[in-house]
């Protein structure tokens, strides 16, 4: 359970809000009139409180002695959100004036009431506790280096990765239009690299950024001063917009597993500790693992840290790219692409010189165990339903459609995440 926040005045305002979650329910603790000023001031506490991967809230009532269709207009726009993700919004306490109120309206058999916010939490608890044995019964967790892990199964084909562009002219900061690879988007599901959309490499090269592509739409952020991302969705590829890169890696073929991962820890896991786990399993489990790993990300963060940008030519051993943020977007959802390289292992399979090519040596750290390489670029999004047992592209696909974007960013390895879908592809071939 975790503790209540204290009760605070937001403003002169009459209505007060308290949140605590207890056995995976949010519940908000009102205190105060629920009309047009109160009603914002829940709609904002809601925002807050509600996290993409909270499916049941509790109102307490007890302390609200007023109630008008201001309130109630809140309160069914978070009843039908949460529905849409298989849970439900619950009264407590309700006072006989709310409740007169809420049965005029229409509204009254619409929100279940429970006499306390502690019955209510005992109820919507093991709804939670059931979705969470259903689960386990389709596919059996385990716990492993202080994470609860399901597998779901892909295909068995072989995946590998491509290289476009130079990674050599990027680390030395020579990109000029003549070395920048053109990229068709038919030519990609998942990739990470530097670029940009545009119709000329001229055109482009002022505007190179950090780019990734997730399910065939492209999202970048743009060194040119702004910070801010661009991204692009396409229905069809006509083949006249074209991705322009300086360096990019792009994944061919599909996931051999997906991992479902969901942090023990209340902190969450750190990006670099699940990527040693997915190694650590890759190694034991699949014979024919070969050091990389090409890893799609669907995840709740529990906070994002990420690496700035120059604002013009970028080059990957700018010292820029080496600070951190303050870790930051807690609860909101992230999408995204990575690589991760057991260097040990990858050099028994693959020549050095390649690997260079491939992969910037700025990404490696050793915490004791084996070399390792990561890199990731993430997407973030706000106000979408994590449901680990949809399909991780098809949700993905979703979300870049009609989730509300937020940011993208590259992940440094101390990135918090609380929970995942994973897709796991092991590289069988490096294509240059």
């Amino acid at each position: 359970m975790l503790p209540a926040k204290p009760l605070e005045r937001i403003g002169d305002a009459p209505m007060e809000i308290a949140e605590r979650k207890e056995s995976g329910v949010v519940v908000l603790v009102c205190r105060g009139r629920l009309d047009g000023h109160g009603a914002m001031v829940l709609e904002q506490a809601a925002k807050e409180a509600l996290h993409d991967d909270d499916r049941s809230l509790v109102l307490d009532m007890k302390n609200v002695p007023y109630l008008s269709s201001a309130g109630i207009r809140v309160m069914l726009v978070l009843q039908k959100r949460l529905r849409d993700r298989g849970g439900k919004v619950a009264l407590a306490g309700t006072g006989d004036f709310p409740r007169k109120v809420l049965e005029m309206a229409g509204f009254l058999s619409i929100f279940p009431d429970y006499p306390t916010a502690e019955e209510a939490v005992r109820v919507l608890g093991k709804a939670e506790e059931r979705a969470s044995l259903l689960a386990d019964l389709q596919s059996p967790s385990f716990e492993v280096n202080g994470a609860r892990v399901r597998i779901e199964q892909g295909s068995t084909r072989p995946s590998a990765l491509r290289l476009w562009g130079d990674m050599d002219v990027v680390l030395n900061s020579r990109i000029d239009a003549p070395h920048l690879a053109v990229i068709p988007f038919s030519g990609i599901e998942y990739a990470l690299g530097l670029g940009a959309l545009g119709k000329s490499p001229e055109d482009v090269l002022p505007f190179l950024g950090e780019m990734v592509a997730l399910h065939g739409s492209l999202v970048w952020l743009p060194a040119d001063g702004n910070d801010t991302p661009d991204f692009f969705t396409p229905v069809k590829d006509t083949g006249e917009v074209r991705i322009f890169s300086g360096y990019s890696v792009s994944l061919e073929g599909p996931f051999r597993e997906f991992v479902i991962l969901e942090s023990i820890p209340r902190e969450g896991m750190r990006l670099g500790e699940i990527y040693r786990l997915l190694i650590e399993r890759a190694k034991k489990e699949h014979l024919e693992f070969r050091g990389v790993l090409a890893v799609a990300w669907w995840a709740v963060l529990e906070g994002l840290q990420s690496q700035d940008i120059p604002t013009r030519n970028p080059s990957v051993q700018d010292s820029r790219f080496a600070q951190g943020a303050i870790p930051r977007y807690r609860g909101d959802t992230l999408v995204g692409f990575g690589i991760a390289v057991d260097l040990d292992l990858a050099e028994k399979h693959f020549d050095r010189a390649v690997l260079n090519s491939f992969f910037s040596p700025h990404g490696e750290e050793n915490e004791g165990g084996p070399r390792m390489i990561t890199h990731t670029h993430g997407v973030v999004f706000r106000n979408v339903a994590y449901d680990p047992g949809a399909s991780l592209e098809g949700q993905m696909k979703k979300i870049l459609g009609q989730g509300e974007f937020v940011d993208m960013r590259h992940l440094l390895d101390e990135t918090r995440i609380r929970k995942a879908k994973i897709g796991i592809a092991p590289v069988s071939s490096l294509i240059t």
